[in-house]
């Protein structure tokens, strides 16, 4: 199977799983979020509304999970092809998405339990929903250390035409900070923090989906230049065959003379 078209489908499946999770939390009617200050009873009625709902759109969201994965695997591939790059940036990038594809996963199942039985006790409904929303939006660490790792990969990257561009670094660096109001939800019920307000669900939501289709975009573009970069000068593997080992500077001496 041609492996360019493999890694332009795992490219495009971060954009996938983002428009999954986005019509997972519609069908909920989970858009807007519930609101952390209703009552037992408000939510217990959501939920016995909304069953059929909740159980397709949280399968969908943990099929999103699937993607997001693959989306992972493409960027760990592509940053390879960075000259110099360290390889713990390649394996932070790995780790960090491997761990954020729970984020996804987590949430949903909870969501699905909770509706799994909504003739339970009301105060179990409430414990469960509180659950799945506090894991769905407050799991910001994965995303930092894996936006963090892509970032300083792509800022190695010293060429004239470096794989990606240097603002889309930048990108990654300022994507996952605004992620970290989500640590102060467990403080509010109302307000810009709670986990249904602007600073928590709204921003964050608006530029991870910036951030996803800017991704499959410049993943796609640095896919294509793929088997036409030009091949290392004799000069460029002396340079840096010395640089790693000062000891083979006669050897190369020896072999111009000749």
């Amino acid at each position: 199977m041609d492996q360019m078209l493999i890694q332009r489908c795992y490219a495009w499946s971060g954009p996938i799983a983002m428009l999954l999770f986005f019509f997972g939390l519609l069908f909920s009617g989970f858009i807007p979020p519930l609101s952390p200050s209703m009552t037992q009873e408000q939510v217990v009625l959501h939920y016995q509304q909304h069953t059929t709902g909740i159980r397709v759109g949280m399968s969908l969201i943990l099929l999103s999970g699937m993607f997001y994965a693959a989306f992972t695997a493409v960027m760990s591939g592509q940053m390879r092809r960075i000259p110099g790059v360290s390889p713990t940036l390649i394996y932070g990038q790995l780790a960090g998405g491997s761990f954020a594809c729970l984020t996804f996963l987590v949430p949903a199942i909870f969501f699905l339990v909770t509706a799994y039985r909504p003739d339970r006790p009301a105060s179990e409904t409430f414990l469960m929903n509180d659950l799945a929303w506090f894991t769905l939006v407050i799991p910001w660490p994965p995303f930092m250390v894996q936006n963090f790792s892509f970032a300083l990969g792509i800022l190695a990257d010293r060429r004239p035409q470096p794989l990606f561009p240097r603002w889309y670094a930048y990108l990654n660096i300022w994507a996952p900070i605004t992620f970290t109001p989500g640590a102060l939800l467990s403080f509010f019920k109302s307000g810009p923090f709670a986990w249904n307000g602007i600073f928590v669900f709204w921003l964050p939501g608006a530029i991870f989906f910036f951030w996803f289709f800017a991704t499959a975009i410049l993943l796609q573009t640095a896919i294509r230049t793929e088997g036409h970069e030009p091949a290392p000068s004799n000069k460029s593997i002396r340079d840096r065959v010395r640089k790693k080992n000062p000891r083979n500077e006669g050897f190369f001496n020896d072999s111009e003379t000749s």
